[in-house]
């Protein structure tokens, strides 16, 4: 049935209840004619007439009787479905926060346990890359999302914490480093579509260095596998990565990390949304306390 006529069906049970076409236009709210010609595309539509008209009121013919049957699963159908839309209303759905990798594995789980009693909701945090996190946001797949690049979209963005990137290494390294002496270095990096990558990238042309220049001995997908490649190898390896993710290590000595000469690593991190809600406004107010 299509469903242009379950409203019809939805009329046809109040004015059995009321008995009466009058009394069914002021509990629907609509006209009597109105009323009427529901019933009368309904009637249509069966191919048989469901009420007579008496003096007293209406009365169901025997066809009608018969569709009451009909009319009444219906009518359970509609009461459940009125329940779980209630039930729909008063559920409390977790806030969405979505990050990058590095920012939402080592500079976010600290956070969200503060977020989560500014806004007395559950969080669910969302690893992504940048560029998929902003589509999130923007067809509102996500609440907001703390990024390292911005894209010329319609969203909002505010800076957040400073994100440095140190060249780091599994054996003791100078305290700074020129562009030209990573050269003698084995080097990790990397995949080519990365935000670190295409930052360090962009940085390095900027001194007119190029990244295929260097000793890449290898590529990994993700800042905990090239953390990890780097600590447990046996001949020394550098590469470059957010200081945050091996801080650790760093201060347990098993990682070493240095400075580019004469170069600033260091890259803003961003709150991204699309509208400023109660709660992205309780959390912006804290992060920029």
């Amino acid at each position: 049935m299509s469903i242009k006529y379950l409203d019809k069906i939805y009329t046809f049970l109040v004015i059995y209840k009321e008995s009466s076409f009058s009394k069914a236009s002021r509990v629907l709210g609509i006209s009597q004619p109105a009323v009427t010609q529901q019933i009368r595309i309904l009637e249509d539509f069966l191919g048989v007439s469901l009420f007579e008209r008496k003096k007293t009121g209406v009365l169901l013919t025997k066809e009608g009787q018969e569709f009451l049957k009909y009319a009444r699963d219906f009518e359970k159908f509609l009461n459940n479905f009125e329940k779980k839309i209630k039930e729909f209303k008063k559920m409390d759905t977790p806030f969405l926060i979505g990050a990058s990798p590095t920012v939402g594995n080592y500079n976010l789980p600290e956070c969200i346990k503060y977020f989560q009693s500014l806004i007395n909701k559950d969080i669910n945090l969302i690893i992504k890359s940048n560029n998929e996190l902003l589509e999130d946001v923007e067809k509102k797949a996500l609440d907001l999302a703390f990024v390292t690049k911005k894209n010329k979209n319609s969203l909002f963005y505010e800076e957040w914490i400073e994100d440095e990137l140190v060249v780091f290494s599994n054996k003791p390294l100078p305290p700074e480093i020129s562009i030209d002496e990573l050269k003698k270095y084995k080097m990790i990096c990397r995949e080519p579509n990365s935000s670190t990558r295409e930052f360090v990238k962009k940085m390095f042309e900027a001194r007119e260095f190029e990244c295929d220049m260097l000793n890449i001995i290898s590529v990994v997908h993700n800042s905990t596998a090239l953390k990890y490649t780097v600590l447990n190898s046996s001949e020394q390896i550098v590469s470059i990565i957010s200081k945050s993710v091996i801080k650790g290590e760093l201060k347990n000595k098993k990682l070493f990390a240095s400075k580019i000469k004469d170069m600033n690593l260091k890259r803003k991190t961003y709150v991204a949304y699309r509208e400023k809600t109660k709660e992205i406004e309780a959390i912006l107010n804290f992060i920029h306390q």
